[in-house]
């Protein structure tokens, strides 16, 4: 499935009226609205992405978390999202007549949501509150980079996801560790993103995210494309479930000027690479603005 950007995916800005935890988005990946939850309002990140479009320059507006006011925040964009409302607002207004369907709760924010201390307490109560106000259906995605899959209270939490129409999507941006270093910027090992990955896929199904970027001039090299499907391979080897593979690049500006969306010819070519090394794997493939603009 390859899906091009449309105008309403391109704002994703974590802003929305005077909420400070809580906004609304149109996500090509949920097929819908997603109303994500930001647990960094503080904008600190245990990874440093070079393609992360986060404005860590401009001081934040707050750094505690207020379960109570994100639980009010997140109980009114469900209401307006259920009801259709929020489609006669801008920049929701030029949502796709296909996409207007409320598809998830998604924890995903300035920085890794899983380091908030707040992430297992504010899963709880937003399970709580989708079945309280009858929107069984409505997904609960974690969307994180896999540094702390295997600390206690993640797994709790991960937990109460799978019990409450959850899913959790775990990025893995490359195959070797000079590629991960350059493009992570992290302390975190790598081998550890591997692992956690590794061990949690065995416990549940996982969507794997995976950006791919033309970084310095140069895109994701051959070798560096196998080493990458050698690592989902070796998840499925020990057994672990992947339920499918999201493929995208830069989609947005980035702070960088290096790093660059891949064309669509060339992510074309990853894909094909990708999918004749994991063909029992499902792949979705989601372009740059080289296709929207064309």
């Amino acid at each position: 499935m390859n899906l091009p950007l449309h105008p309403a995916h391109l704002d994703h800005r974590r802003l929305w009226q005077d909420f400070d935890f809580c906004y609304p988005v149109v996500s090509r990946r949920s097929r819908g609205l997603s109303l994500g939850v930001n647990l960094n309002p503080d904008k600190v990140c245990n990874f440093g992405c070079v393609y992360c479009e986060v404005d860590r320059q401009t001081p934040p507006r707050r750094r505690d978390i207020d379960l109570d006011q994100l639980e009010r925040e997140m109980e009114a964009l469900l209401q307006l999202g259920a009801s259709g409302r929020l489609y006669d607002e801008a920049p929701f207004d030029s949502t796709p007549v296909d996409q207007r369907r409320l598809n998830d709760i998604a924890f995903s924010g300035d920085g890794e949501p899983t380091t908030a201390p707040e992430f297992l307490p504010a899963v709880e109560r937003l399970a709580q509150l989708k079945w309280r106000l009858g929107l069984h259906d409505v997904k609960m995605v974690l969307i994180t980079d896999a540094s702390r899959l295997q600390a206690r209270e993640v797994v709790q939490a991960m937990d109460v996801l799978a019990a409450n129409n959850g899913e959790v999507w775990a990025k893995l941006d490359a195959g070797t560790e000079a590629h991960y270093q350059a493009i992570s910027r992290t302390l975190v090992p790598f081998e550890r993103i591997l692992q956690n990955l590794e061990v949690t896929a065995r416990l549940r199904p996982l969507t794997i995210q995976s950006l791919f970027l033309e970084w310095e001039g140069q895109g994701p090299s051959e070798e560096e494309t196998a080493a990458y499907c050698g690592r989902i391979q070796q998840i499925l080897r020990m057994g672990g479930r992947i339920q499918a593979i999201q493929l995208y690049t830069v989609a947005r500006p980035t702070p960088e000027a290096a790093a660059r969306p891949l064309k669509a010819a060339a992510l074309d070519l990853l894909a094909a690479r990708v999918r004749d090394a994991l063909p029992t794997v499902p792949l979705e493939v989601y372009y740059g603005p080289e296709v929207w603009h064309a």
